[in-house]
């Protein structure tokens, strides 16, 4: 069973009144090729895949930036939890969100939610159970469904959305709601509350095996449909890019891949699949300039979704399935991104020129540009200007781009040149 929300789908906006190059952008910018016909040296690896192994295993142990959740038995403090629950509660209570319905949230509704939140039940020592996501999942900063925004019928931004997980995600299951209907799971780039029917519970070692498998298709498209039947008819959900499905075989036109279920009885079962076989890769993608610009590229246009609304992407999701497709698990939000590689440089307040001439510098495709609350790729520099592939609202964009970084100049923020505040380099 498909699950819809009719909220979400009644309140989808579709922005199509910003043009479609923009930020000093042009026509020939729009496809990889330009972009790779640029670069010193496109097909060059820059990680291997042991090198990129040792940068994931990094992310994880060395900075903390992500998590392995089949370790988190070790890890988790439970006393931890429950203050993090806590002041997740506290911190959202103290900004004074309206509601779907425009009105403030209200006392009683808040005391529900903190009720539903089984604080109480949060018990130490406990260890996790382990599941796979059956249908892409919201996940939630509290257990409801009700938006909570800034401004009055702000539909596109809720506050309660933290991200959003594609079938296949595992899961450590580390609470449950009082009602019985959300868990609180950790994946290994978000925590966060999730619907329980969209998640299915199975041994460890089977939600293990299912992740961690050698043979695996990686979506290398910005969305990848799943069927259920041969005849590729019986649709099922699609997955985003960087998503990867065990693999089980390959034939003309399609592949067939191992999708996760929930059984009769509630509990996990896995069965086979179909995708088309354009849509994913063999493995990963080898790093090189060439493949982050085609990826990069294939997103060019796609709408922005506040932390993954409508089962779209914002900045920092759309740089991390960029790099998952060639085996590169960044962080999800854009302040830790800012932090995975020693290879940065800080600006504090640089002049312009000064950042200009730090970024012409850099590697292409593989360097980030960071600032307060975005993300960007540095693509390159045509005729003396930086520019960049991100994911952006700023003025009305909502959707992903191609700019130099003049963009927003004149505006409160200023332009996102005087906003940038680090480089880092992946490497």
């Amino acid at each position: 069973m498909l699950f819809l929300s009719s909220r979400v789908l009644a309140q989808e906006r579709v922005n199509d009144e910003t043009p479609s190059l923009i930020g000093h952008s042009f026509r020939m910018m729009k496809t990889a090729g330009f972009w790779i016909s640029r670069h010193p040296s496109p097909d060059a690896v820059i990680m291997t895949p042991d090198q990129i192994g040792q940068f994931n295993a990094r992310l994880r142990t060395d900075i903390k930036l992500t998590k392995d959740i089949f370790t988190i038995v070790q890890d988790l403090k439970t006393e931890s939890l429950l203050e993090d629950l806590e002041k997740t509660l506290s911190d959202i209570v103290a900004k004074n969100y309206y509601t779907d319905n425009g009105a403030m949230a209200d006392e009683d509704f808040m005391d529900d939610v903190k009720r539903n939140m089984n604080l109480s039940g949060v018990v130490i020592g406990v260890a996790p159970r382990y599941g796979l996501v059956v249908h892409f999942a919201p996940q939630r900063f509290l257990p409801t469904n009700e938006g909570f925004y800034e401004e009055k019928n702000d539909y596109d931004f809720d506050q309660l959305q933290n991200s959003a997980l594609d079938v296949g995600t595992p899961v450590a299951v580390v609470h449950t709601s009082s009602d019985g209907l959300w868990y609180y799971v950790m994946t290994d780039i978000s925590d966060g509350w999730v619907e329980a029917k969209y998640i299915a519970l199975g041994d460890v070692n089977q939600v293990r095996e299912f992740a961690e498998g050698n043979d695996f298709a990686v979506v290398i498209r910005p969305k990848a449909d799943i069927f259920m039947n041969e005849s590729m008819t019986d649709y099922y959900d699609y997955v985003r890019m960087g998503m990867h499905l065990p693999l089980t075989g390959v034939d003309a036109g399609r592949v067939t891949v191992n999708v996760p279920v929930m059984d009769t009885d509630g509990t996990l079962a896995v069965k086979e699949a179909y995708m088309n076989a354009e849509d994913v890769n063999t493995g990963f993608l080898p790093f090189t300039a060439r493949n982050i610009y085609k990826q990069a590229l294939m997103m060019l246009n796609q709408p922005y979704g506040w932390g993954d609304m409508y089962g779209e992407q914002d900045c920092s999701r759309f740089l991390q399935m960029v790099f998952a497709t060639v085996g590169i698990f960044l962080p999800r939000n854009s302040i830790d991104q800012a932090q995975v590689s020693d290879a940065a440089v800080d600006f504090d307040e640089k002049s312009d020129d000064t950042k200009i001439a730090a970024i012409a510098k850099s590697p292409a495709a593989s360097t980030l540009l960071a600032m307060k609350g975005h993300i960007m790729l540095y693509l390159g520099t045509v005729n003396g200007k930086p520019y960049a592939i991100h994911d952006t609202t700023l003025s009305s964009i909502d959707r992903v781009i191609i700019s130099d970084l003049s963009l927003g100049q004149g505006s409160p923020k200023g332009s996102l040149l005087r906003r940038i505040t680090r480089t880092v380099t992946i490497e």
